[in-house]
This record gives structure tokens, sequence and C-alpha cells, in this order.
């Protein structure tokens, strides 16, 4: 009677190797290790791997285990260095030969996570190659741009061959000026995009008044924070936020607004609490975004221009950025259609349970 429920579990446990169940997905090697301890009733089984002067168990079931293979009652040599390890009754013949079917899962488990590591670094590896790709492309084009037009304008200032009006020396400083604030913000852009992408980016949450993030932000955007328009009713709640990042983001998505308005047609920013966060919405005219493509504005080097024909001036980062901060502090920034036409970009963010009062400072 022994023999036979031993070879029947035996058989159930060939069938699930050959099946398959054991042995797919990332806990595939979990999955083997408890099988094993399961199948031939033993204390304690792991996988070991080298790790500096010792080892280190990668996967294990039950205790005790042993930390080294000569600690080991049985061990078994699989790829990579690692071994098997058991410790519990002793195994018999019969066991033994059972056993040889889970090392050859195990060395099948880890040649299958050891392909999927190489898939997962070649994929990193392309994506770092094309964001690195788009960056030499944006330095080589829209930095160089504000660059020419503040060399240009510092020369002309500069030269002594010609006698400028007052009027027309306070031209070029205007653009000197108006092209330095543009790459300060592009050079800005792209510090921020590298902080969210190295997993620098430092978050300070606490409560803000979104009255004060929404008038900073149209305020660092300078004279062309004249074309938007806030529409807050009522007095809303603090939200849960770094008030920094929040305005940057915000500044972003105002200036995109700003590009692909029609002249003469205000940007309108309107805020409200729904279902415990404060939703912001900047709401354009302009050509709108298809479905298809909403995703795709928020890719870095993305420029909404690609999907119009035309082309406004940065690296197309500041929706990447805006929507990097808003998931860095937990909250959203999505895409809607404007009634009528045009393009409403929705930042949700939790609120912090008190409510500003009217003239609030941000964060007291």
């Amino acid at each position: 009677g022994v023999q036979i429920a031993r070879a029947q579990a035996e058989a159930e446990a060939l069938a699930r190797l050959a099946g398959g169940s054991v042995l797919s997905g990332a806990g595939a090697l979990p999955d083997l290790v408890t099988e094993i301890r399961r199948t031939f009733d033993l204390d304690g089984v792991a996988i070991l791997r080298p790790e500096g002067e010792g080892w280190e168990a990668i996967a294990a079931a039950g205790a005790p285990v042993p930390p080294r293979p000569q600690d080991a009652p049985f061990s078994a040599e699989l790829d990579q260095g690692a071994v098997l390890v058991l410790a519990g009754r002793p195994l018999s013949a019969e066991d033994t030969r059972l056993l040889n079917a889970f090392v050859a899962q195990l060395r099948m488990a880890q040649e299958r996570l050891r392909l999927q590591q190489e898939a997962a670094s070649a994929v990193e590896l392309a994506e770092a190659n094309s964001l690195r790709n788009s960056l030499l492309a944006a330095v080589s084009h829209d930095l160089r741009t504000p660059l020419a037009a503040i060399k240009a304008g510092a020369t002309s200032l500069l030269s002594k061959e010609v006698t400028w009006s007052s009027e027309e020396a306070a031209g070029f400083a205007r653009t000197i000026n108006a092209e330095s604030d543009r790459l300060t913000n592009l050079v800005s852009n792209l510090l921020d995009m590298s902080r969210l992408q190295t997993g620098a980016l430092a978050v300070s949450l606490r409560p803000v008044s979104v009255d004060d993030v929404l008038y900073d932000a149209v305020a660092s955007l300078g004279s062309a924070g004249s074309g938007i328009v806030i529409d807050v009713e009522g007095v809303l709640p603090f939200v849960a936020a770094d008030p920094g990042l929040l305005e940057r983001a915000v500044a972003n998505v105002m200036g995109n607004a700003l590009t692909w308005s029609p002249p003469g047609i205000a940007v309108v920013v309107k805020a409200g609490v729904a279902d415990g966060r404060v939703d912001i919405r900047v709401i354009d005219q302009g050509p709108g975004i298809p479905v298809a493509q909403r995703e795709a504005v928020f890719q870095p080097f993305q420029r909404l221009g690609d999907r119009v024909g035309a082309s406004p001036s940065g690296v197309g980062l500041g929706l990447a950025v805006a929507r990097g901060f808003m998931k860095a502090m937990r909250a959203d920034l999505t895409i809607e259609d404007t009634p009528g036409g045009g393009t409403t970009m929705v930042f949700s963010i939790p609120h912090a349970g008190a409510r500003a009062p009217a003239g609030a400072v941000a964060g007291e």
C-alpha cells in the first residue's frame, strides 16, 4: 500500500512537471522548490547561489534551510553556479530518480529566467538609446535656436559699425530676454526629465493651496500668462502635493494650451472637488488631440506639432514632465475633449482634508 501511494504521488508530480504548472511565470523557481519539499516530505529546500564569500538563498521553502551546500545532507548543482540543497529525511534511490526530473526543471526555469532578464535588459537599452538620440536631436536644434537668437541680439548691440536707435536697441534687449526665458524653460525641462528617468526626483508632500499654485503658475509664464483666465468658484480644500512640482506641472500644461489656442482666445483654468480629490482643468479651444494619440503626447520628446504638421518651439518634454511630476505625487494628469473643440487637461490631486481660506499661502 505504501509503495502504491508513493508511486501514485510520483506519477502526479511528474504529471505536474510535464504539464508545466510549476514552471510557468515569474515564480517558477519558488514554486518548484515548494513542490520538491511537498513531494518528498522534506524539512527545508533551497536554491543557493554564491554571494561574496558566502551563499544567498534565491528561493526557499520550509525550515531549517542549509546555509551552505556543504551543510546539506543532499545537494545538486544547477546552472550559473547555483546549488539545490535539501534538509530532512534521507532520500531513497527511487526518490533520487524523481528528484533528477525536478533538477532538470529547475535548470529549465533558470534558463527561462535568464532569457527574460536579457530581453528586459535589451528593451531598457533600446529605450535608453532612443532617449539619448532624441536628446541629441533636441540639443542640436531646439537649444541652439534660442542661443542663436541671443547671440545675434547681443552681437548687434555690441557692434560699433551701426548706431542703433533706442527703440531698436530695446527690441534686441527684448529678444535676448525672451529667448533667455525660453532657453531656461527648455533646460529646466531637460533637467526635470533627467531626474524623473533616474529616480532622483525629491518629492515633499504637504497641504497646498490650489489658488496659490494656479496664480504662481500664471506668473511664471510672464507676459504670456495674460492669455490665462482662472475661474475657481467657492473655497477649495488644500491638496496633498509638492507645491514646486505642482506649479511646474500646471505651468507646463498652461504653456502648452497657450501654444495651441487660436489667437485672441483665452485658456480657461477651472478647479473643483470630486470624490475626495481636487480636479484642475486647463481648457483650450485648439485643434484637439485624437484619442489614439493621448498617451503618446506624454512621452518624452513627443511634440504635439508632430500630429498636426506644425512645429512649436520646445523639445517635447513639457507634458512628459508634467505627467511625471503628477505620478511622483500620487496624482494624475489625463486628457478630455473640450466641448465645441479643443483639449482639456485634467489634474486630479488628492485633497489634504483641510479647507483653504481665501488668500492662504501654500503650505501655511
